[in-house]
């Protein structure tokens, strides 16, 4: 697989466009997980090479997993069980 890295700071968003060795005159974008060049985005792209499609996979950004840890404590619920 060859692969071109996008950065926000030269290129304006994060992400990573994967050529087909075959040769393909179509493409797609997916935006798969947090990040463009982890297992799930690279497994993806493998798939979608074997239809014969190019990819660009894009993130909102670099490793951006914020919104899965918070202060490292994990925060209780407000929610109450009704019974």
């Amino acid at each position: 697989m060859m692969k071109r890295h996008f950065d926000v700071k030269s290129d304006g968003f994060y992400g990573a466009y994967w050529k087909c060795k075959t040769g393909s005159d179509c493409a797609m974008i997916a935006m798969i997980g947090d990040d463009p060049e982890d297992y799930l985005a690279r497994t993806s792209v493998k798939w979608l090479h074997k239809l014969g499609v190019n990819v660009m996979t894009m993130s909102p950004g670099k490793k951006d997993y914020g919104h899965l840890v918070q202060g490292g404590t994990k925060r209780k619920s407000n929610w109450k069980i009704i019974r």
